[in-house]
């Protein structure tokens, strides 16, 4: 224990006995821990944000549909809702809102024009908690009302193509539950815009209890959709429903699922961040071994004199590993602390793309703000890696330490 307290002391002073050369190496893993910290953060909070944004313009968390629904999305495919379930899910504290929905294509006409649409029946309180729809109504407009029947939303650019305005009566046509005709003529009571470009040039929101009725849909709907608190409870509450649903009836659709081309995007910006990451944990890993590798040829005497001194190649090794592990641990400790506050700086102020919303939405980007979150796990890998890598990289000047002949090391000027 006593040999062990004074290799640790002076395995500490050496660290400082070159103060200009350490502190560089100090500064090259406060940076490079500090800048891996900071970009996964900004991948991770980036990725939560453009997640939340999709399902709350109005896919949400997860879908509950008849089975078959999704792959052919046609009005053919419909379940009965199953109160009992609805009770369960709104007991449930995962469940942030649950929402009931009719789905259909159609046609509508306003004067000489007509656009195809994609008709939504929704509830329009229940459906506040599940989507955001509402809040992006434009000015002189208003969202749909528990009492509205023939009233209608619909998406920005879908009105400026059929030169309809709030206050105009539309016409729809389209095909019934039962195969018959649907035709309806509806009052647009507001136009919204999402952000969304495919929303925006063929959503309408029309209320529950006339879509079904337009649509003769005698009491079924085609999706119960679910906003959770977390995107990370999808898994179990998609677990929940399908235990309480016949799997042979009912398909049970994550966010993942709904929306591929995200997972897809998520997955490439992923693999661009890890090397990234790679790249910083090498800069750092040579920064550590150039500076081991310097302290062993500057002090090539010191050893030969160790060793011949009856010094093990096993305790200089180890001494030159102690050395390493100083370095690297005040290093980590540094850089963990100023990529944490970075990371909380970024995540209470997010940047901020607003002014570029338009530009960014002709490409299908919707999300403006980008938060960092560090979590734990970020800082304790990164950490970890390091540290590992550090101590890995200083096993070869160590070893070379070791290895010395007493005698010729001992001549070396």
């Amino acid at each position: 224990m006593a040999n062990a307290r004074i290799a640790i002391r002076l395995a500490w002073r050496n660290v400082w006995r070159n103060t200009r050369r350490t502190v560089l190496t100090l500064l090259t893993i406060l940076v490079g821990s500090a800048m891996i910290i900071l970009m996964n953060a900004f991948a991770k909070g980036g990725h939560d944000q453009m997640i939340e944004d999709a399902v709350a313009s109005n896919t949400g968390h997860i879908q509950v549909h008849e089975k078959g629904y999704w792959e052919n999305r046609t009005i053919d495919y419909a379940l009965k809702p199953d109160g009992a379930l609805l009770d369960s899910l709104g007991k449930d504290a995962r469940v942030r809102g649950a929402s009931m929905r009719i789905h259909a294509d159609g046609l509508l006409s306003f004067g000489n024009t007509t656009a195809g649409a994609m008709i939504q029946g929704v509830d329009p309180e229940a459906e506040k908690s599940v989507s955001t729809l509402h809040s992006s109504v434009l000015p002189g407009g208003r969202y749909l009302s528990p009492d509205d029947r023939k009233s209608i939303v619909m998406g920005e650019t879908l009105a400026k193509n059929l030169g309809a305005r709030t206050g105009s009566v539309v016409a729809l046509i389209s095909q019934g539950f039962d195969g018959s005709i649907a035709a309806e003529k509806l009052t647009v009571a507001g136009i919204f815009r999402s952000g969304n470009p495919e929303y925006d040039m063929a959503l309408v929101l029309m209320p529950l209890a006339q879509a079904d009725e337009t649509f003769t849909m005698v009491g079924y709907v085609h999706s119960i959709t679910l906003r959770l608190a977390s995107p990370s409870d999808t898994a179990a509450v998609k677990a929940l429903i399908a235990q309480k649903t016949d799997p042979r009836g009912i398909e049970v659709m994550g966010w993942d699922e709904l929306m591929p081309e995200l997972v897809q995007f998520i997955v490439m910006d992923d693999v661009s961040c890890y090397i990234f990451d790679f790249i910083l944990f090498m800069v750092v890993a040579f920064g550590i071994l150039n500076t081991i590798q310097m302290s062993v040829f500057e002090r090539t005497r010191e050893f030969g004199v160790m060793l011949s001194i009856g010094t093990t190649p096993g305790q200089v090794v180890a001494m030159v590993l102690v050395e390493s592990f100083f370095i690297a641990l005040l290093g980590i400790a540094l850089g963990c602390a100023a990529g944490w506050g970075l990371s909380y700086y970024f995540q209470v102020n997010p940047i901020d793309y607003s002014d570029y919303a338009k530009e960014m939405a002709v490409w299908g980007v919707t999300t403006v703000t980008y938060p960092a979150d560090a979590t734990a796990l970020n800082l304790s890998m990164t950490a970890l890696i390091t540290l590992a890598l550090a101590m890995m990289f200083s096993v070869f000047p160590a070893r070379r330490a070791s290895r010395l002949e007493p005698v010729q090391a001992i001549r070396q000027l």
